[in-house]
């Protein structure tokens, strides 16, 4: 197996109003392409650095080209994405896995696949090289920055950030001061963040959001082995349209749901849930969150009974 540890940038729409809402909620338009191929000892085997003209967002946003250097004439040039996606997805051929720093690249990826009707599953078994390196280096911080990391470990920085070839190959000099073979073995153990998502769903067109469980499409979980619907449990809420529960499929097991809704548009929503293998970590949690949930609603009616006797008296 080889790993392909990538890095990319995204052009975003020029304000809010301008978002795409079908068939995926767009929040950036994929416009570079960095990754560096290793074999299983992190040797060098090859580099790959693409350009890609966006379909919807096609004026430069002026943070992203603040921060990227990146003209709107640089990116008219580019390829066509399921041009540049074909050319990628061959490059790094059926044995591989992602390496990234931070979980956003490989979401933003799905995204961008499903926009132009490609498979959004693919690549999704990936490393966030962020938990590795604050597993082994520095745990103090809740987030690192590759930029952290590379002044932290005293990697020359001679060339331009924000660029995905050269943020791709900060990646691969991070992950060769790293013990990535100790690393990855100990991986799925460092964080419930780190669980690898067996599959990311998303629901689109909620009317209410008060009433998103009660829609059979999010109610309904497959159990991501033999996609038979699970039985799911209580659903815990977190605020801020959060979720999560723990669904069971008879003969699979355990399986952890997250669930996300964002507004989409003045009137509807849009959910993503995404499912993972529950280990016992995940389940201690979700008994530990229900329990308090349950006293915080126990109490909540407990108080309502003594508000509704006080103004009958």
């Amino acid at each position: 197996m080889n790993y392909i540890i990538l890095d990319m940038e995204w052009n975003q729409a020029l304000d809010r109003s301008r978002v795409v809402q079908s068939p995926v909620v767009l929040r950036g338009e994929v416009i570079q392409i960095g990754a560096v191929k290793t074999d299983e000892s992190f040797n060098l085997i090859d580099k790959m650095k693409l350009n890609i003209a966006p379909k919807y967002y096609k004026k430069m946003n002026r943070h992203v080209e603040k921060i990227t250097g990146i003209t709107n004439e640089q990116l008219a040039a580019g390829e066509k994405f399921p041009e540049a996606f074909q050319r990628f997805k061959e490059w790094c051929g059926d044995d591989f896995r992602f390496i990234t720093w931070g979980f956003d690249d490989v979401a933003m990826l799905s995204d961008n696949m499903a926009l132009h009707g490609l498979d959004p599953s693919w690549g999704s078994d990936y490393i966030n090289l962020q938990l590795i390196y604050k597993n082994q280096i520095d745990n103090e911080r809740t987030q690192w920055s590759l930029s952290d990391a590379v002044e932290r470990l005293q990697i020359p920085m001679e060339v331009q950030a924000h660029d995905a070839m050269n943020d791709a190959w900060f990646t691969y000099e991070v992950c060769r001061r790293l013990d990535m073979q100790n690393g990855l073995a100990e991986y799925s153990c460092m964080s419930a963040g780190a669980r690898i998502p067996l599959r990311r769903d998303v629901i689109k067109n909620i009317k209410d959001y008060r009433e998103v469980l009660s829609d059979a499409r999010v109610r309904d979980i497959p159990c991501p082995d033999c996609q038979q619907i699970m039985k799911p449990y209580e659903w815990l809420s977190f605020g801020g349209g959060r979720k999560s529960n723990i669904a069971e499929c008879a003969e699979h097991g355990k399986f952890l749901v997250k669930l996300s809704c964002k507004k989409a548009s003045a009137v509807l929503w849009t959910a993503a849930r995404t499912i993972y293998r529950a280990d016992d970590e995940a389940i201690a949690s979700y008994d530990k969150k229900l329990k308090r949930q349950r006293e915080i609603l126990a109490r909540r009616k407990t108080e309502r009974k003594s508000d509704d006797k006080d103004s009958t008296v």
